[in-house]
């Protein structure tokens, strides 16, 4: 549950731009393609009779994501994984100083991204972790902006009075809730940058499970597609509209089960002798089981 007391936390650490669009993106996956015009009633659907026969989501409809901000050094790095299996989309957020193996070399995150770009960063994961990335996505600042104008209001609970400059214009945001459309949610979120990567790796994900579970309800299936396909087509990425629509049987599924799919890993890193990082032991057992990594593999380090 979002508390208001660290809602400042919250927004103190977003760092990266594209988040906004992570919260877009599954949102979109998740909407239910059931859905009816918003003045009626949507009536409900049993889980048993999707189609007219029993349905129930396999392996193939899960999709695990890779994230970060277009540009030659993303500060942070995001995993998202669709699992209607499970029942759930865990997220999970690592530096650019957390040590991955590439091609049987340990380095950090950031040197292999130099290197190799977002693709050097699959292989890493797959290689140090066992840990499948299905598809991928680089987003700009600029773009995220832009996109972020697309989607409906944000309801966050102010634990103080914001002041901003939106347009040009000052503005108030008073204590207590706050209704905020795309221009001023993005001005909020980019008012204070930490320099404290590891407090954005705790703080964010929480902030993102909160913006797609409180955004699943405001997609329609007519506007979600075109939605999907513009984001894709303002980065780089290898996703492909396929990917959305093969899964959204398995997104009405998910919706129905779970009004709060999204869940956040919260991990504990270790910081080696270099100033680099790893994750705790337990902290890498939780994200293989979390990101259906099919062995436990010995820990970069």
């Amino acid at each position: 549950m979002f508390s208001s007391m660290r809602l400042r936390a919250f927004l103190m650490a977003f760092t990266s731009a594209f988040l906004c669009f992570i919260v877009f993106w599954m949102a979109v996956l998740l909407t239910n393609p059931t859905a009816v015009s918003s003045s009626r009633q949507q009536e409900e659907v049993p889980l048993e009779q999707q189609g007219g026969s029993l349905y129930l989501p396999t392996k193939s409809d899960c999709m695990t994501l890779l994230l970060c901000e277009e540009g030659d050094h993303p500060s942070l790095f995001f995993l998202l994984r669709f699992d209607p299996v499970e029942g759930c989309i865990p997220i999970f957020a690592f530096p650019q100083q957390l040590v991955l193996t590439h091609k049987q070399v340990a380095e950090p995150a950031e040197k292999i991204f130099a290197a190799h770009g977002i693709e050097g960063i699959r292989q890493a994961l797959q290689e140090s972790w066992n840990l499948p990335v299905d598809r991928y996505l680089m987003l700009s600042k600029e773009a995220t902006q832009e996109l972020l104008q697309q989607f409906g209001p944000t309801a966050l609970t102010l634990s103080e009075q914001v002041e901003l400059t939106v347009g040009g214009i000052g503005i108030t945001l008073e204590k207590g809730v706050q209704l905020l459309d795309g221009q001023r949610l993005w001005e909020l979120l980019r008012k204070e940058v930490p320099a404290d990567t590891l407090l954005q790796c705790e703080l964010l994900p929480e902030l993102m499970a909160l913006c797609i579970n409180q955004h699943l309800e405001y997609l329609q299936q007519d506007y979600s597609s075109s939605l999907f396909s513009a984001a894709v087509n303002a980065g780089t990425s290898d996703l492909i509209f396929s990917d959305y629509d093969t899964r959204r049987q398995a997104a009405a599924f998910l919706s129905q089960l779970s009004e709060e799919p999204a869940q956040p890993l919260t991990a504990a890193f270790v910081r080696n002798p270099d100033a680099t990082l790893s994750l705790s032991d337990d902290s890498l057992q939780a994200v293989l089981a979390a990101f259906d990594a099919q062995a436990a593999p010995t820990q970069s380090s």
